[in-house]
């Protein structure tokens, strides 16, 4: 009787049955590692986006933002005005000192403004000797006074300042009351008669009335002049000047 021969053990069914689960097994279980693995790196890379959301947030809250110009501002800059241009006369204006004329100062005439009290003086030459003086002047307060000068003459200014008459700021007033000053008649008064009225605050009790040609400031010069002790009346001629000191004239 022949002897039965025993199939090897890997070639029995449940063999391979249980190889087949075991390889079930092993794939499902890589392919969760795997889902797994993706899960860890998803979460990480969102929470790596989260914290640089979070860091550039807080860099962008911190970080000043630029102040918007206005229109107001831009308008500003743009229509900016220039600055004011000094008044012509002031670019003439002739301060306090003493000039040679001819050298420092022009020949000609010039009208002199007090700036409270003001010496003004013509000399022949620069010895300072009481025989060399041509003319001198006292203005006291807010007077004014026009005087000539010529070439060779030294011409001292205190206290005060002066313009070229043709750049000089004018002296007719407002209110048409002729106050202590030098007038020329037909440019700051017209010709014709006037009454003149003391200053009735006059320290000395009286007023200098005085009308000349010119204003040389020379004795040659002068058409009439008066101590005015009372109200009284003066006519002045076009081209002559009127001096008033303590008087006044209300046109």
């Amino acid at each position: 009787m022949s002897e039965k021969v025993k199939k090897p053990f890997y070639k029995k069914w449940w063999v391979w049955v249980i190889v087949v689960l075991i390889i079930i097994g092993a794939a499902l279980g890589g392919g969760e590692e795997t889902d797994n693995a993706t899960n860890n790196e998803n979460e990480n890379a969102s929470t790596n986006e989260e914290s640089n959301n979070e860091t550039n947030g807080v860099a962008d809250a911190e970080e000043p933002a630029e102040p918007a110009s206005s229109d107001a501002e831009e308008n500003a800059d743009t229509n900016e005005e220039p600055p004011a241009e000094e008044p012509a006369e002031d670019s003439e204006k002739i301060e306090s000192g003493t000039y040679k004329v001819g050298t420092d100062l022009p020949a000609g005439e010039y009208l002199v403004f007090s700036d409270g009290m003001a010496y003004v003086e013509s000399a022949s030459d620069s010895t300072g000797s009481l025989d060399s003086i041509i003319f001198n002047l006292n203005l006291m307060g807010e007077a004014h006074a026009y005087v000539t000068v010529k070439d060779g003459q030294y011409f001292k200014l205190q206290g005060g300042h002066m313009y070229p008459v043709g750049s000089a700021p004018s002296v007719i007033p407002e209110d048409g009351l002729y106050e202590d000053g030098m007038y020329k008649v037909g440019q700051d008064i017209p010709a014709g008669e006037y009454k003149v009225l003391l200053d009735p605050n006059s320290s000395l009790g009286m007023g200098y009335l005085e009308v000349s040609s010119d204003s040389s400031h020379q004795l040659g010069s002068i058409v009439t002049n008066e101590n005015v002790q009372a109200d009284t009346y003066i006519t002045v001629s076009e081209g002559q000047y009127l001096t008033l000191q303590d008087l006044s004239i209300q046109k």
